[in-house]
């Protein structure tokens, strides 16, 4: 239960990394439909494309997952399998950036039939984050197995994209 409820963490982080990732901002403008924040009240099965590009914009401004927070998961994962913390991150932090892959947009596959609103997912997220955030190799993860309590609405309506701590609905 341990060593999944830590590939969840390094998962979720990844995909929030993935689905911010740019300083740029993108467009920096209107997207063509509504922004992330009109979109609060929607069920996430009911998003287009378009709605689903804004809300991931909306969660890329007001989340922010570093590269450093991403190497103290890294090293708290190879901490929690007997590895060095400490260095395991310092090899993290001084590997090369990696490109972004994909256009950055949020997919809307795992969505379907998902009767959870964008702000209940975008309160998950930020709870989520949160905890990726808290991880140090001083303070290691929380190994309870529990989703952050920040993602209960979603766990109940939409299980599926929480247990797998990606949009896809695969990989559980």
């Amino acid at each position: 239960m341990t060593r999944m409820k830590l590939v969840g963490l390094l998962m979720a982080g990844l995909a929030l990394a993935a689905c911010g990732g740019d300083d740029d901002g993108g467009n920096g403008g209107d997207t063509g439909s509504q922004s992330g924040g009109d979109l609060d009240g929607k069920q996430l099965g009911q998003l287009t494309a378009a709605d689903s590009q804004a809300v991931c914009q909306d969660l890329a401004a007001s989340i922010n997952v570093t590269k450093e927070d991403l190497c103290e998961v890294a090293g708290a994962f190879a901490g929690a399998f007997g590895g060095d913390c400490e260095a395991a991150k310092a090899e993290c932090m001084s590997a090369p950036e990696q490109p972004s892959q994909g256009d950055g947009g949020c997919s809307t596959e795992g969505f379907a039939g998902c009767t959870a609103t964008v702000a209940e997912y975008k309160a998950c997220m930020k709870a989520q984050a949160d905890g990726v955030k808290a991880i140090t190799c001083a303070t290691p993860p929380d190994t309870s197995g529990e989703p952050p309590a920040g993602c209960a609405a979603l766990t109940e309506k939409c299980p599926e994209i929480v247990a797998t701590g990606e949009t896809g609905g695969e990989g559980s």
